[in-house]
């Protein structure tokens, strides 16, 4: 069920085109990456929704060994009562094979999964409704099915945690959280080793009296851990991301911080031969708020770059990082934007080098979250998140399959043309010509002025701009303006729509007026205006009937057509009408004059006195005449 009227809108952005700030080191400089005319671009295959009435999340996704998927996180709508442990086995295009929940009256849930050598699943979350009161450690292990073979709890009386679980190479699991039952303050880092039945070998815990969490753990080739996390007792600012190595037995090595004097966060790490690669967000860095970031290490933790992407206008941040095939790498997060406060979900793609490769939004009209990502054997992506955009309840586990498919750089748009479209002989006259370009390239322009003249390819432009060129022609006549773009791949967009320029232009004659000069008021007349243009534009005529403040126009006609009109002049008087004629170039004619009276009739009236001093005269000849008159005296 969709909730929103918006429909989900997938918005690429390429790194040649995009307004995200892109920054390296310390300099903030934008890296541009070069681009072939033929790109890969992410859209999306599919989307699937699970959940019921009320709030259902995915925090950990997983390509399976036949194909399938499988997801970690936490229900509200099933289980057994408040939140459970949510576990949804999915086949290749997202269709559910099965799901679990576990958990008891309280609040349970998973924050990571991954499938095991014997093809079950591995579970890292919590547990409220099972050990000591308040959040424990919680190790579920399941068959390939999802049916619980075992699990175990990890804790004391106050919360702790795991938010990252794997497999280990000695066939036994280790899991990274937090941890407040123990360690040297509130909230430590907190790495649990167990043997291949979840029973505890060691656990460790980092930190100082200061807030400290894990989000990642990956098992390096010498057996040692790399953890990755945040930490408010070292660094340069309140808080700053924290990478620890330790050696198989959890003992640390060594750690390194990275931030500046705001907040920074790491969320994901990942191993490559030289070092490791660390996602999360920054305060400290980047145009403004949060934003995501990528820090490349040595295999000491010593940092050799950083690259932080993001824009002004939102919040951007960090959860998940994978390496793609092409030794590349995928980080997925989200973007809140400031104006909105709505957030989207967001998906990048980087070289090894960090520059992007390309990055997808998805929108899907409200609040959507993404929190982990994994490559697909086709070369696609899955995320898992939740969505309140879509599905039947208040939040739903949304899953989202990314495909690439290639994409061949597209042309500019045909350019729009404004300026004026009369002038005169050997004036300079400014055009301003706008293009755009779908990949955000900048453009070159071409003109032919139509008088044999060009200005050959100049620029670049950015796409959208606005650009000046100026002109004069030294030749009476009507010209043709074109003009067209091209991107600095070359691809040359369609030629305007011609812009016509008369130069040299004469208005049009003083129109001739034929019709009645004189009638009667309340009658309608006709009347014929007709005006030449010396050039055979098109015409209006501007008409005034001389009994009111209004000026009627008619048009456009032919120049030479006549053109037949009735009017009716309501009042007894004398009228001017006025009318001249204005060309297709604002060019206006003399104004041409006809009078005409709608004169008032004179009085009849008769004279009774007269009338009676006559019948007194003649009374003898008239008399009936003279009764009938002196009657009305």
């Amino acid at each position: 069920m969709i909730k929103h009227s918006k429909l989900m809108v997938f918005v690429i952005i390429f790194i040649f085109f995009s307004n995200i700030s892109i920054t390296s080191g310390n300099n903030f400089e934008k890296i541009v990456k070069s681009s072939s005319p033929n790109e890969v671009i992410p859209i999306e295959a599919w989307n699937k929704t699970f959940g019921g009435e009320n709030l259902d999340w995915g925090w950990s996704v997983k390509e399976t060994s036949d194909g399938g998927i499988v997801i970690g996180g936490e229900t509200v709508s099933f289980g057994s009562g408040g939140y459970d442990a949510w576990l949804i086995k999915t086949d290749s295009n997202g269709n559910e094979s099965w799901n679990r929940t576990f958990g008891g009256i309280h609040k349970d849930g998973c924050r990571s999964v991954q499938q095991t050598n014997d093809n079950g699943f591995i579970l890292g979350g919590y547990a409220d409704s099972y050990g000591y009161p308040g959040h424990d450690s919680w190790f579920i292990k399941t068959d390939d099915e999802g049916n619980q073979q075992w699990d175990s709890i990890f804790g004391g009386p106050a919360s702790d945690a795991t938010f990252s679980i794997l497999q280990t190479s000695d066939e036994g699991y280790v899991g990274l959280g937090y941890v407040d039952s123990y360690g040297a303050g509130y909230h430590d880092l907190w790495l649990i080793k167990t043997d291949k039945y979840g029973n505890e070998e060691w656990n460790r815990t980092y930190g100082t009296a200061e807030w400290e969490l894990g989000y990642s753990v990956k098992q390096c080739d010498d057996g040692g851990y790399i953890i990755i996390g945040t930490t408010q007792s070292y660094g340069a600012g309140y808080q700053d991301a924290w990478l620890i190595k330790t050696d198989s037995n959890g003992v640390e090595e060594w750690n390194n911080t990275y931030g500046g004097v705001s907040n920074d966060w790491g969320s994901g790490v990942v191993i490559v031969d030289d070092g490791y690669l660390i996602t999360g967000d920054t305060r400290s860095y980047g145009p403004g708020g949060y934003d995501v970031w990528l820090i490349k290490t040595d295999k000491n933790g010593n940092e050799q770059w950083k690259r932080v992407y993001g824009e002004s206008i939102s919040d951007d941040t960090g959860y998940d990082i994978i390496i793609a095939d092409d030794g590349g790498f995928v980080i997925t997060g989200t973007k809140t934007s400031f104006s909105t406060q709505l957030t989207d979900i967001w998906l990048i793609k980087t070289d090894d080098d960090g520059y992007m490769d390309w990055n997808l939004t998805i929108d899907g009209g409200e609040d959507d979250w993404s929190y982990s990502v994994d490559e697909t054997t086709d070369g696609g992506y899955i995320i898992t998140g939740l969505t309140n955009s879509y599905g039947s309840g208040d939040y739903d586990l949304w899953l989202i399959k990314v495909e690439l498919v290639n994409y061949q750089n597209q042309p500019p748009t045909a350019p729009i043309i404004n300026g004026s479209n009369y002038g005169d002989i050997g004036e300079i006259y400014d055009y301003n010509f706008v293009a755009e370009d779908i990949e955000g390239d900048d453009l070159f322009y071409f003109v032919d002025w139509g008088d044999g003249t060009f200005d050959d390819w100049f620029g670049p432009f950015s796409s959208g701009e606005e650009i000046t060129a100026s002109h004069s022609w030294e030749v009476k006549g009507l010209y043709e303006v074109r003009v067209k773009a091209k991107d600095f791949l070359e691809n040359e967009g369609d030629w305007s729509d011609p812009f016509l320029v008369r130069i040299g232009n004469n208005p049009p004659n003083e129109p001739d007026i034929d019709g009645p000069e004189s009638g009667k008021a309340g009658n309608s007349y006709d009347y014929i205006f007709n005006a030449t243009d010396p050039d055979g534009d098109d015409i209006w005529y501007h008409i005034g009937w001389g009994d009111k403040e209004i000026i009627y126009i008619y048009g456009p006609y032919q120049s030479g057509e006549e053109i037949n009109l009735s009017y009716t002049w309501v009042e007894k008087g004398t009228y001017i009408i006025t009318c001249w004629a204005r060309d297709i170039y604002d060019e206006e004619s003399d104004i041409a004059t006809l009078e005409v009276k709608m004169p008032r009739n004179k009085p009849f009236y008769i004279n009774f006195n007269i009338l009676s001093l006559f019948f007194e005269k003649f009374a003898n000849t008239l008399p009936i005449i003279k009764n009938l008159f002196l009657s009305n005296k």
